[in-house]
């Protein structure tokens, strides 16, 4: 859809809807709505169009909403004509009556949380009917409906989309619930009920193809709070059982069904000082303990083989601070709602007339400890089984198998006369991948229980006698994936006469990220025991006389000969010519080299005593760090994301920070218009597909001043046409990265040479 016709279309639904208005103006009826235009296009095809149109009507005791969607292709999501949603309400006294599209939310969300977030593409909510009674002491509410919702999966063998823009996993919910809640004064509690009978889209593990298993979720919940003057609390708890009630004949999904009688518990405490010093401040504790299944580190995000795992309808909170940098925003983690404990600290309040001070601190991580499962079998090649322990933590783990994540966050803001101004400081860590691999070989030796051929009777394994050379776990191999990150996001905002503003924004971040391995081996590395010492040998020093690199043996001689037993007594005296029972130079030997000269052996110095010279013997080198390796030994190394690329040669270099700058510049005059120039810039590149920038014309005219290698520039202005009316026009290059929202995070695909558009209108 080219430009040009979206303008047409949107003019036309414009119209029409102006003319309902007209027509309901005229009825009395009160009509209201908004519609958003959206259009993006650039180099690397990244390209969408999408006109969204929100109408409400109200008249007395009933309202409808509409919502219209016409996109070809939207930004994510499925392409879509037509009508999207719509609602009847009824309100009459007590009484509450939806049908349609409806959203809700009990409580914290621990049970239900239902929205459309058009920003990472998740709509949970359910078509059905809502039933309500609201009086001053109690709040009755009665739900039942069909929900569809659909996600972006990998893990989904059907209809992947490359681009990950479209999701290809819809999983229907058949829902019906209630919610009870009790009001006094000060105090409420409540009591809640769902159940949903769930269609599963899941792959067959045999055929590849699609199968549908239906599953039941039973979830009852718990909540209460309390406000006070200077003191408030919420706690929630809520317990899930997830049943199989039809397994598949040859019960093929068994092993993938894990089902756990889980729990989920949110709890905040806010505290208000009125006592001086600290008279303004207040304190923020936040904990959540989401432990609803039990999922190993390789499939914790596998939502499709994982079907027990936490209900996308239940959408309890994060307590992660959400940024609105940039730079930090990159660094939030996927919150895993069915497997996750951690809590957050928050003090906030004034220092003096410079402004408020803010101190954040958060830290979760997975709620079970996990190690790989392995045998000591002649099979036992690859081990792919988790072992978890069942108990339940009440705090954050540590460990990397867990994923821990952690950020303290320092803030000051204010303002000095006309300048305001925002100064952060943030430390974060985050595991994001863990993985563990136990490798299996055959140590080369017999073993204590290996079976042998007894040759000679004795109830004992000898030198020489043949024997099953078991496998034996000898390798372990662990890795993760791990991002630290150092990060100063400052906003600084000076106000001018007549409604104008400068605006500069800086953020810094130093970023470390790579791979750790850590590899401990459970046996010897396995070697080829050249002297049958049954220990490895390194390269014995020598005294190379000959200077050709290697260690030369004594040549052979008549002695050598006649203590091997190749000489005969009787025949001794053809060999020792002087009889004095010794070799003697000129004596019979082997000339080796045709020197006609008889060469010692170069002495060397004998580290095992065994009194032969040692070649280094070959070993299979399980850690790759090139040195033969006992058993027990630890062998740590890391591997970086990053490198410097030198242009001339084209080689990299291994690069262990990579340095971020974002710069803003903005100018505006309020409420009409605002226009700012943003530079994204990195020290080094990230290893993997690179996207091949194309150079525009704003770039060439900056690059005049600034070196372009490896930036990113986009250009923003902001145009309130009316007080109903804003248009926002970005051209340039964006870098891309991970947006979160809700807890949800998705990939933004990098956004090249384009410019985008958006048309909001509020009527």
């Amino acid at each position: 859809m080219t430009f040009r016709l979206m303008i047409v279309k949107y003019k036309m639904v414009q119209f029409i809807f102006l003319l309902v208005i007209h027509t309901f103006i005229l009825a009395q009826i009160s009509v209201g709505g908004d519609a958003e235009l959206r259009f993006g296009e650039s180099k690397n095809n990244y390209n969408f169009s999408e006109i969204l149109l929100n109408m409400n009507i109200t008249n007395d005791d009933l309202a409808t909403w509409f919502q219209f969607e016409y996109s070809d292709p939207p930004e994510l999501g499925l392409n879509m004509n037509g009508l999207r949603k719509f609602r009847v309400d009824y309100t009459s006294g007590p009484l509450e009556l939806s049908v349609g599209d409806i959203y809700k939310i009990w409580g914290r969300g621990l049970i239900l949380n239902q929205f459309d977030d058009q920003n990472v593409n998740l709509d949970n909510g359910y078509r059905g009917l809502s039933f309500g009674l609201i009086d001053d002491g109690y709040a009755l509410n009665f739900i039942s409906g069909l929900s569809n919702i659909a996600r972006i999966s990998t893990d989904f063998y059907k209809n992947i989309d490359p681009e990950g823009r479209k999701p290809n996993h819809s999983v229907n919910h058949s829902l019906f619930g209630g919610d009870l809640e009790f009001f006094r004064e000060r105090l409420n509690i409540a009591l809640s009920f769902l159940q949903s009978r769930e269609s599963h889209p899941m792959n067959n593990p045999l055929t590849l193809e699609v199968d549908t298993l239906n599953i039941v979720h039973r979830t009852h919940g718990l909540r209460g709070g309390y406000e006070g003057t200077s003191i408030s609390g919420y706690v929630e708890y809520a317990n899930k059982l997830t049943l199989l009630p039809e397994l598949n004949i040859n019960n093929i999904y068994q092993d993938y069904f894990n089902p756990h009688n889980g729990f989920s518990l949110f709890a905040n405490v806010n505290y208000y000082f009125s006592m001086p010093p600290f008279d303004g401040w207040s304190m923020t504790m936040e904990y959540k303990n989401y432990n609803t299944t039990k999922i190993n580190p390789d499939e914790r995000n596998n939502f499709v083989k994982n079907y027990d795992m936490n209900l996308i309808y239940t959408q309890p909170p994060t307590a992660i601070r959400e940024h609105s940098s940039v730079l930090l925003a990159r660094l939030i983690p996927q919150v895993n709602f069915s497997d996750e404990v951690g809590y957050q600290l928050s003090l906030v309040g004034p220092v003096s007339n410079l402004g408020y001070f803010t101190l954040n601190y958060q830290a979760a991580s997975r709620t079970s400890l996990w190690e790989k499962e392995y045998s000591d079998s002649i099979n036992a090649v690859l081990s792919s089984k988790w072992a978890s322990d069942s108990s339940v933590t009440m705090m954050p783990y540590t460990s990397d198998v867990s994923f821990p994540y952690n950020e303290l966050y320092i803030e000051m803001e204010g303002y000095i006369k006309n300048l305001r101004y925002q100064l952060g400081l943030a430390w974060t860590n985050n595991i994001t991948e863990y993985h563990a691999l136990y490798n299996s070989g055959q140590n080369g030796i017999w073993d204590i229980q290996e079976p042998f051929t007894d040759n000679n009777d004795n109830g004992a394994w000898d030198d020489g006698e043949s024997y099953t050379d078991y496998y034996s776990i000898v390798n372990e191999r662990l890795e993760n994936k791990y991002q630290n990150a150092f990060t100063i996001p400052t906003i600084l905002t000076y106000k001018l006469r007549d409604g104008w503003s400068i605006d500069l924004k800086y953020e810094f971040q130093s970023l470390q990220k790579g791979t750790s391995y850590t590899y401990s081996l459970s046996s010897d590395e396995v070697f080829t025991d050249l002297d049958g010492d049954g220990v490895w040998d390194a390269a014995e020093e020598f005294a190379d006389l000959d200077g050709d690199g290697v260690w030369d043996d004594a040549e052979e001689n008549w002695y050598y000969w006649w203590l091997n037993g190749w000489i005969p007594d009787d025949q001794l005296s053809n060999y020792d010519t002087n009889g004095n029972g010794v070799y003697d130079p000129g004596e019979q030997f082997t000339d080796l080299d045709d020197d006609g000269v008889w060469d010692d052996a170069e002495e060397f110095t004998d580290l095992d005593g065994d009194g032969v010279w040692d070649d280094a013997e070959e070993f299979d080198d399980l850690n790759l760090d090139d040195v033969w390796t006992v058993n027990g030994v630890y062998v740590d190394s890391n591997k970086t994301s990053f490198y410097v690329l030198d242009n001339e040669t084209d080689q990299k270099f291994s690069e262990e920070f990579q340095n971020n700058h974002m710069i803003t510049l903005g100018l505006g005059k309020s409420p009409y218009w605002s226009i700012s120039l943003t530079v994204e810039s990195s020290s080094a590149y990230e290893y993997g597909p690179q996207l091949v920038s194309i150079t525009n014309p704003m770039e060439k005219f900056i690059g005049n001043f600034i070196d372009l290698d490896n930036k990113w520039i986009a250009l923003d202005m902001m145009i309130n046409i009316n007080e109903n009316t804003r248009l926002d026009i970005m051209y340039g290059t964006l870098r891309g990265g991970i947006i979160c929202s809700n807890g949800i995070c998705r990939y933004v695909e990098p956004f090249d040479d384009g410019f985008k558009l958006s048309l909001t209108s509020v009527f």
